[in-house]
């Protein structure tokens, strides 16, 4: 029996907010923060990632391209919904896809890059994610240790092309930084590991917007939508949005 994670679209009566999830997550990692910025007016867009919200299978037959392309279908769907302002907020990967939205459309007035990476990772810790993500996947499937060994077995180690793609895929948005001029939010964890806290040092530093809002969560690591500090992530982020619309940030 397959699982699926159904996509979120709430619609608002203010602009829209695409909300991007991390590598091997999906649209539920972004679902308090998409009914929260709903009741405030958005329209909340929460769309799995290609390969996304669905079984290992499945990402492993997905690629970065796929991935990039479904973000920017993403985009140009709520520009045929008829917005034409719109934010995005990505977490750990769909950050880095915000960057190249935002570089690619104009539609794109704000950006908030929560936990994302723009440094060079090694790619055995990528790997470890896809691990933890199968793991994951197949307990609460109900499979047997037996059966969790032999997916394994048959799955890993991944394809090395694989990983390099994404590693060398958030290298090269790092390269883009420079291009960045929407207003930005940025947020890490102070739990996180370090190269996050480097790759958001970086942004603020290499983007040439006049508005960048950065906040420090103290108490959280990587997934801030998911952790003890996702109410106060979510209060900064809806004034930093609504800050935009008054002028006032």
């Amino acid at each position: 029996m397959q699982h699926f994670v159904e996509d979120i679209y709430l619609k608002g009566h203010k602009q829209a907010v695409l909300l991007l999830h991390s590598f091997t997550s999906n649209a539920k990692e972004m679902h308090y923060l998409a009914k929260m910025l709903h009741s405030k007016g958005y329209t909340s867009y929460a769309p799995n990632l290609a390969g996304h919200g669905a079984s290992p299978e499945q990402l492993f037959a997905s690629s970065m391209e796929h991935v990039g392309e479904h973000s920017r279908q993403a985009v140009q769907f709520l520009i045929d919904e008829k917005y034409e302002a719109i934010t995005v907020i990505g977490q750990s990967l769909g950050g880095v896809l915000g960057i190249r939205l935002a570089n690619e459309f104009h539609e794109v007035k704000a950006l908030c890059i929560i936990s994302s990476p723009v440094l060079e990772r090694p790619v055995e810790g990528l790997e470890q994610r896809v691990v933890y993500y199968s793991k994951r996947y197949l307990q609460n499937r109900g499979s047997s240790e037996q059966e969790l060994q032999k997916f394994l077995d048959d799955h890993f180690p991944r394809p090395a092309e694989k990983m390099i793609a994404l590693q060398q895929f958030i290298v090269e948005t790092g390269k883009q930084l420079h291009l960045l001029k929407q207003p930005l939010f940025l947020a890490k964890g102070m739990q996180d590991e370090p190269v996050f806290h480097q790759s958001i040092d970086l942004i603020e530093k290499t983007a040439v917007s006049n508005v960048i809002t950065k906040k420090h969560y103290d108490n959280s690591g990587h997934l801030i939508t998911l952790g003890k500090e996702r109410q106060l992530l979510t209060e900064d982020i809806i004034r930093f949005i609504e800050g935009i619309e008054k002028g006032t940030v």
